[in-house]
């Protein structure tokens, strides 16, 4: 994962669609299905941990 459409392309292949016109929110909300893909056992811990850093990157740049 080296960008937000990197994540929103893995998202879409679960069929989850997420913008809100608010990019923090969307942050917020792509956390959250990623967590819920983690946990549920969809997502490899790998691919989990290497979306929260890109998430986190975006997330200090609106800052």
């Amino acid at each position: 994962m080296n960008s937000i459409h990197d994540i929103r392309q893995l998202l879409l292949n679960y069929h989850s669609v997420i913008y809100t016109r608010d990019p923090q929110a969307d942050i917020i909300l792509m956390e959250e299905e990623l967590s819920m893909l983690k946990e549920t056992g969809l997502l490899e811990a790998e691919d989990y941990y290497a979306c929260k850093l890109v998430l986190q990157a975006e997330q200090r740049k609106l800052e």
